[in-house]
């Protein structure tokens, strides 16, 4: 970690970290007790309290510039339970990420037939519960399984994967969201092989084009308009980072950047 976070600290490209991950099943076993050496992880064997010893380093070590996250793909309230926890204790936790991974392609095609997975109801739930720490949300990976090869698999890929992105953009918390494999093919062994974003020969897949839209044009606010009298602009526009530019009464140009 210290080597790590040492090599990358000042690096304009790498704004956070996953500190640490998938460490809320152990916590709420009772495994990961302060002074223990090891502990018997659900994954191998660990230090013994390792999700507190790995924050002080992260604590220790990374800038304010980069954001400290927390990662899990547990989906009740134990979680939210441990990262209040830490907070209590003084530990840095600064964004709560979760996962949500499709990895069986019937699953996504139960989906396309009106399975109630992953449904309205139950995101707003996740991410109510996910808000309970206060922190800042992030899905912190993601898979999204094309459940057959060509054009019909590649289309429910892509509804499924629009649908979910506009909810979890909807989400007040909400400041990033990680697609987990980029390229069909490249995933850890076992996943999904058609789970990308891209075709294993980088040919945009319908997913991409409908995130494309979304990102580019959906949720962005392009408009030019003529104050009134007293200067004021009125518009409607998504949370976010907007760049003004304008002309005053004697023709001068200014630009402000302004965060709503």
């Amino acid at each position: 970690m210290r080597n790590i976070i040492d090599h990358y600290k000042d690096h304009p490209a790498v704004t956070s970290y996953d500190v640490v991950n998938e460490s809320c099943k152990d916590w709420r076993a009772g495994v990961q007790i302060p002074g223990d050496l090891f502990t018997k992880s659900r994954y191998m064997l660990l230090p013994g309290d390792y999700t507190r010893r790995t924050w002080r380093i992260a604590d220790e070590m990374i800038p304010q510039t980069q954001l400290k996250c927390i990662n899990d793909y547990v989906d009740t309230d134990d979680y939210p339970r441990q990262v209040q926890t830490l907070l209590e204790e003084g530990y840095g936790v600064q964004a709560i990420g979760s996962q949500m991974h499709l990895y069986d392609p019937d699953q996504c095609r139960q989906i396309a037939e009106g399975a109630a997975i992953q449904t309205p109801e139950y995101v707003w739930d996740l991410m109510k519960r996910l808000s309970a720490p206060g922190l800042p949300i992030c899905i912190s990976e993601i898979t999204i399984t094309a459940p057959t090869e060509g054009e019909r698999g590649e289309m429910i890929q892509a509804i499924i994967a629009r649908n979910l992105y506009r909810l979890w953009f909807s989400g007040e918390k909400m400041f990033a969201i990680t697609w987990w494999n980029l390229v069909d093919g490249c995933g850890f062994p076992g996943e999904p092989s058609t789970s990308g974003l891209f075709h294993r020969d980088m040919r945009p897949k319908a997913a991409y084009s409908a995130l494309e839209e979304l990102i580019l044009h959906e949720w962005r606010t392009c408009l030019e308009v003529k104050a009134g009298r007293g200067g004021e602009v009125r518009w409607r526009g998504f949370k976010g980072t907007y760049r003004l530019s304008w002309k005053d009464s004697r023709g001068e140009e200014h630009i402000a950047i302004v965060d709503l």
